[in-house]
């Protein structure tokens, strides 16, 4: 996975594209984002499409501010582990690498995806809290 996410660091097209592995089949993957106990450390909860089983296979996660063509922390998969079913931003995991960041969050919004799946959308308020509800994409991205 390194080899195909290494020279990407500076086109979100390209990380969504090929770091995550999209494909031209059905998501089956889902992100839920929740507040964290911390200011600006949201929580990304991974299941599959009903929201009720764990996810699939994650080979990678990349959360990027709206608008923008470069993420703000990016992970891949170091092998085929199974991914766990929370995910603090910024926070390492086992079996997981970060090609990028973590950069500190600041007030705005972010677009997270993963592998397989669709992408969910947050804002973040000023004192670093989760603000509405997370938008979740039908789209794949």
């Amino acid at each position: 996975m390194s080899h195909v996410t290494i020279g990407l660091r500076s086109s979100a097209p390209a990380i969504v594209a090929l770091a995550l592995g999209i494909t031209c089949t059905a998501a089956v993957n889902q992100i839920r984002v929740e507040t964290g106990s911390a200011a600006f450390k949201p929580i990304f909860v991974l299941t599959d499409t009903t929201g009720r089983a764990p996810s699939g296979t994650i080979y990678g996660l990349s959360v990027i501010p709206c608008g923008a063509d470069t993420a703000v922390w990016q992970i891949a998969a170091l092998g085929s582990n199974r991914a766990p079913m929370r995910v603090t931003y910024g926070d390492s995991l086992p079996g997981y690498v970060a090609h990028i960041g973590p950069r500190v969050l600041v007030p705005g919004c972010y677009n997270v995806f993963v592998t397989d799946g669709r992408r969910a959308q947050f804002r973040i308020d000023g004192i670093g809290h989760l603000t509405g509800n997370a938008v979740r994409d039908s789209s794949r991205r």
